[in-house]
């Protein structure tokens, strides 16, 4: 006889905490893990945050610090069919869901034991987008008003939401919203979603909230969105069109990009995958316009032409290869705008070295080093006493790294491991080829 046992809440929350990982909250590690100064970028997990437990999440807030926050999903159940999402209908799998109540009293015990100090809530859309916000709405005014938390909450608005009253009250309750634009335009949309609607479904929630946040003093003040980067074969020039357009025309605080990756069982499973770097460029170029200032005309070297950026350099320094007529940079004299287009310089640096000259004369590389200044990669493009590199030292920067013609040799202890696999039997090598430079 077959018992069929109904999940807990813990067992939901395994499961629908790490089906929510597909919704980014933070850009995604630099490519070298490393954190530089005044780049605004640190290391923070392969998918832009670390999980802890189940369905917690170190998140990256705006002003720099981390929260702790219970992200999960309502349920994973969707009527949807986008072509790269693992919860789409395409994908044959068990489906899980909490009740109202169950997830609002989780949040709770979790926030009560100090373990989460916020909630990332989103969902599969299981009826329509209306049915699916309204569930939503009722899970947020539950911990809102019978819990009495008063703290951040970041609610996803479903594709599709059209009832006003819906989208006045996910602003009322959350302390930040967004809805999921996954492509840069109607056109690219289609190719991967034949029952999203762009314009109406996504862009009018969008500006509904927008107008919202302008006319209601509290609730929630910022918007944010994702794009799915590779997915619909858009050009990285598409996505910076758009962001550019969020930023400006609806007020975005933050864009996320994901890296699209196959999924089997959807029709893009033989889809190749987006390289990682190519959203870690992407965040690149965001920072650049958004925080540094540039505009589409300064950003456009970065761009091949078919609108692509180079994955093998970053767009800054491209840039100023680019114009390096502009260079060397003055570092007592430039303008702080100057000093932002300078490789290995960011903000803070920046503010940094007009503050600093303004008591005296800054003569020590030691100095900047000091102030946050990347001087391997400023050195060619600054100038201060007793350094001053001529335009043709830029010329001579090798923007793309060779990579040699000679293998590096295997270590003693990958030797070692192959030796001890190879001992055992096996038919083929466990090791990368490309480190271990051994056949088996």
């Amino acid at each position: 006889m077959l018992i069929q046992r109904a999940p807990d809440v813990y067992e939901k929350l395994r499961h629908l905490g790490g089906m929510a990982t597909d919704d980014v909250l933070s850009p995604a590690e630099r490519s070298d893990g490393v954190a530089r100064p005044g780049e605004g970028w640190e290391r923070v997990g392969p998918r832009g945050g670390v999980t802890p437990y189940a369905g917690v999440y170190k998140a990256a807030m705006p002003n720099g610090k981390r929260i702790s926050l219970m992200r999960v999903m309502f349920t994973d159940h969707c009527i949807m069919d986008c072509h790269y999402c693992p919860n789409s209908y395409w994908v044959p799998r068990r489906r899980y869901g909490f009740k109202v109540d169950e997830l609002a009293r989780l949040f709770d015990e979790m926030h009560s034991r100090h373990m989460v100090e916020g909630l990332f809530l989103s969902s599969g859309i299981f009826k329509d987008p209306n049915a699916t916000q309204e569930r939503l709405l009722d899970v947020v005014e539950a911990i809102r008003s019978r819990y009495g938390f008063r703290g951040y909450i970041h609610l996803k608005v479903m594709p599709g939401t059209s009832t006003d009253a819906l989208l006045e009250q996910s602003q009322r309750l959350g302390a930040r919203l967004s809805v999921n634009m996954e492509s840069p335009s109607a056109e690219h949309l289609r190719k991967v979603s034949t029952m999203k609607d762009f314009d109406n479904g996504i862009v009018a929630p969008m500006k509904r909230i927008s107008e919202l946040m302008q006319e209601r003093y509290g609730g929630a003040v910022g918007q944010a969105t994702q794009l799915v980067v590779g997915a619909a074969d858009e050009s990285d020039w598409d996505i910076y069109t758009r962001m550019r357009s969020l930023y400006g025309e609806y007020g975005f605080k933050r864009v996320y990009y994901s890296a699209f990756r196959p999924v089997q069982y959807t029709p893009l499973e033989e889809h190749p995958a987006t390289p990682p770097v190519r959203e870690h460029r992407l965040y690149q170029m965001d920072w650049l316009s958004r925080i540094y200032g540039y505009d589409a005309e300064e950003l456009r070297p970065a761009f091949d032409t078919g609108g692509f950026l180079e994955l093998r350099a970053d767009p800054k320094l491209m840039i100023a290869m680019n114009n390096f007529e502009q260079f060397p940079v003055d570092v007592n004299r430039g303008t702080e705008r100057e000093l932002l287009r300078v490789p290995g310089v960011g903000p803070l640096a920046a503010n940094r070295i007009v503050k600093q000259r303004a008591q005296h004369t800054i003569t020590q590389r030691q100095e900047l080093q000091a102030m946050g200044v990347v001087m391997k990669r400023a050195m060619p493009f600054l100038r201060f006493p007793g350094h001053k590199p001529t335009p043709a030292k830029q010329g001579e920067l090798a923007l793309f790294r060779e990579q040699s013609a000679t293998p590096a040799q295997p270590s003693r202890r990958t030797v070692d491991l192959h030796a001890t696999h190879a001992a055992s039997g096996c038919t083929s090598c466990p090791l990368n080829p490309g480190t271990c430079g051994m056949a088996a």
